[in-house]
């Protein structure tokens, strides 16, 4: 029995070291959306969803892989849409020497260079080399834009950034298709994050700042897109990003060449207020459209977030001559991190 006990322990203790580097962690969240959309005869529609986002975590050593999943409810506005499980990211972080190796499915966030001006889809057997030459980190990386792809150059790009006075400046090549150009840090109180992207292609460029300070109980910022639509004739579509963290509005339709948006955040009793207010510019024969939306956020007692938010916004991409309705949206979002 006394053998049995101590094979009892010896085994458990194995696999509490087992499991110790492995790690899960997600978020989860339930939104409820209360919309009216403008026009010859207003209509309303209610709707929600619950989404739960679990990252699975596993290390030995200097490897770690991380697989990203996300679970999705029904619909309550689309019965056909019945919810489901995506595997959103699958991808290994290694060493080999001084190279850093990110190797898999994954796609770029909006606070990557260029983030809030592309949108960063998952790219599949994508390969990111990177290394450290002094302050400064330099890198590789090619993808296939789907499963079905070869890796091609024209998917290829080189990268750097480093530290100057305070400040990171990057930079990102891809041969024959772009280069961005990318200034942030904080100097006198002011925080600043700029970026250019400068494509070959005519008519294409686009720059993005966003610059922000505190007053007192105050933080304001003003953020900006800029994109080269050419001529009066012309569309834009170079803004492609279409789940800003920044922007209240959506603008990557293929008639829209930049927005701006001033917002003013604080906070009353313990309750985060925000403020965004701007303009999507039209490009060529459209309108401009104007938006607004005001947040509420607060930390319950029982762990979780409450979010309500009310957005008033223009419809986007309508031509000239053509009457621009309002929309408005509630939404109410229960939102819990673990």
């Amino acid at each position: 029995m006394k053998n049995q006990m101590i094979a009892a322990a010896v085994a458990a203790s194995m696999s509490a070291v087992a499991m110790a580097d492995i790690s899960i962690t997600g978020n989860a969240n339930y939104e409820y959306f209360a919309k009216t959309v403008g026009g010859t005869t207003d209509a309303t529609t209610n709707d929600a969803d619950m989404e739960v986002n679990l990252q699975v975590v596993g290390k030995t050593g200097d490897t770690s892989v991380v697989a990203n999943f996300e679970l999705t409810s029904a619909s309550l506005s689309d019965n056909s849409n019945g919810g489901g499980i995506d595997v959103e990211d699958l991808y290994m972080t290694t060493k080999v020497g001084d190279l850093n190796i990110k190797a898999g499915d994954f796609a770029s966030g909006t606070t990557a260079l260029g983030g809030e001006i592309d949108n960063g889809p998952r790219a599949y057997n994508k390969v990111d080399i990177s290394t450290t030459m002094g302050p400064a980190k330099v890198g590789y990386a090619v993808a296939a834009t789907s499963s079905n792809d070869d890796y091609e150059s024209s998917k290829a790009a080189v990268y750097a950034s480093m530290p100057v006075a305070g400040m990171t400046v990057a930079v990102k090549d891809q041969s024959d298709s772009y280069t961005l150009l990318g200034i942030s840090g904080e100097q006198s109180g002011v925080t600043f994050r700029i970026e250019n992207k400068d494509n070959d292609a005519a008519n294409a460029d686009v720059l993005f700042y966003d610059i922000g300070t505190k007053l007192g109980d105050f933080s304001v910022s003003y953020a900006a897109m800029e994109a080269d639509s050419g001529n009066a004739n012309a569309t834009a579509g170079n803004i492609t990003e279409d789940d800003s963290t920044i922007f209240a509005q959506d603008a990557h339709d293929t008639n829209v060449d930049g927005i701006s948006q001033l917002t003013v955040a604080t906070t009353i009793d313990g309750t985060a207020v925000k403020l965004r207010a701007g303009t999507v510019t039209a490009a060529g024969l459209y309108q401009d459209a104007d938006f607004m939306e005001v947040m509420a956020s607060r930390k319950l007692a029982s762990g979780a977030t409450l979010t309500v938010s009310y957005a008033d916004n223009d419809n986007i991409a309508v031509a000239n001559g053509t009457t621009v309705y309002d929309n408005q949206t509630l939404e109410i979002d229960l939102s819990v991190k673990f």
